[in-house]
Formats: C-alpha cells, structure tokens, sequence
C-alpha cells in the first residue's frame, strides 16, 4: 500500500499528537512538527507500530522563520493539521508589542501564510484536505484573553472562506472549533485552576476533537464544533444570561 504524507503542527501532546496517531493508523507517513523533540521523537517511534514512517521538525511556530520551516517541509502533504497553539490570560494594555507579533503568528498569520503556500499546490493536484484548529473562542467574548479570542476568530473566518472558494477542487477545507479539551494547554498558561472551576461536562476528549474534524472534512462543513453541549449551545451563545454563565465558570484569574 502506497501510504500518503500528512503534516501535523503541534504534535508533541494533545490534539496534534492524538491527530497524528489518527492519520498513521490510517495509512500516512507523518510530519510531526512541534518545539519539544523529545516527545515528537517518542510519538516517532509509537507511529511504527502502524507502519508509519515520521519525521520530526522542530519550529516555533511563533516565529517567521519557524512558519517558513513548515511551508519548506509540508509542499508535498496530502494533509495538512494546523494545531499549534498557546492559551493566552492577559488584561488589555499586558501584552507587549514583541509577544503580540509571536501570538498572531502562531496562532492566526502563521496559519494563513502556510495555507496559502501550501493549499495551492493541493488544487494542482487536485487532492487535499486541511484542517485547521480554532477554538469556540470565535464565537463568544473572552474577558482577559481578548487577544486569543481575535486570532481564532481570525482564523476561523480565513478557513470558512476558503472553504466555499474550494468547492470542486478536490481539496477539502475544515475548521474545528473546540470548547476545554483535556490537554496541557491550560496548565502551561497559568491556568490549572480551570481544571476544578469549568464543569466536567463541559470538556471534550482529544478523540472527540478529531471525529468531529474528520466528520466535517467527509461532509465538507466549513466549520464543526466538537461535544454534543457546544454544539447546543452554540446559537444561544450571544443571549445575555449564557454569556455571564460561561463568564462565571471559565473566569480567568
């Protein structure tokens, strides 16, 4: 069996790693792009046991030249999973001008410059499929973390629009837009306390994040929300009594 390449970001832990082990199991060769290499070298070697060859790239995705690193090494995917990404928790005016830049680069210019690097190459070929992880930040305010909240919005808009634009040329576009996944994210951020204060049941496993992703991609939907609780909620999201809700539960210290 011929197996295909699939370029995966953020692939050390949480949604990358589990999309990754998805993809090999599923007759791809990996791309495994991430800042930490000992665990992209310990995913590397849990992918052989689907027969999958991975190669390790390490870029901070925060930087140009870690963006230029993943257009370099992803010009021949046959898909592509742009997950990379930080939870920021910081007040208006907190954030210098130097973190900004590295924010929006990894999580929403970044994004975008790969896309439209690499998406081409896909519609020559007339084969490929992208997904692209948001947030369910896109859709509500997110006091003390405005700042991520626009570069999931921003991202979550470009791939929409891309979507639409695609039709008929093979290539298929889909962004996920996940509510809290059980991952390390919001420990590195400062924010463990989120783990005891948001509701069990408002927390959705890495597997749920790539069913649902691949479930949009099959039904080319531009964007999905993974968990049965989000996706009810989300029409209500913009009703008053729901915003002081999630306020309340998801307050950031």
């Amino acid at each position: 069996m011929i197996r295909k390449l699939a370029l995966v970001t953020g692939a050390s832990s949480g949604i990358g790693r589990k999309y990754a082990t998805f993809l090999a199991n599923s007759g791809y060769d990996i791309i495994a792009v991430a800042r930490r290499e000992n665990l992209l070298e310990s995913l590397a070697t849990e992918l052989k046991e689907f027969g999958a060859q991975t190669k390790v790239v390490l870029a901070d995705l925060s930087t140009d030249v870690g963006v230029q690193i993943v257009i370099d090494a992803a010009k021949d995917v046959d898909f592509l999973v742009l997950n990379a990404g930080i939870t920021r928790a910081a007040r208006v005016g907190e954030t210098s001008a130097e973190e900004l830049k590295g924010l929006n680069t990894l999580l929403a210019t970044g994004v975008v410059e790969i896309c439209e690097a690499i998406i081409p190459r896909m519609v020559s070929r007339k084969t490929g499929d992208v997904v692209i992880v948001s947030s369910i930040a896109a859709f509500i305010s997110m006091p003390k973390s405005a700042l991520y909240a626009a570069a999931k919005t921003y991202v979550m808009a470009y791939g929409r629009s891309i979507n639409t634009e695609l039709r008929r040329t093979g290539v298929r576009v889909c962004v996920v837009c996940p509510g809290y996944v059980r991952t390390e994210i919001h420990k590195n951020a400062g924010l463990d306390h989120l783990t005891k204060r948001v509701p069990s049941w408002m927390w959705v496993s890495t597997d749920s994040v790539v069913r649902s992703a691949q479930n949009g991609l099959k039904r080319n939907k531009s964007v999905v929300v993974p968990g049965l609780v989000y996706r009810f909620a989300r029409p209500f999201m913009k009703l008053t009594i729901a915003r002081k809700f999630w306020r309340r539960v998801t307050r950031r210290n």
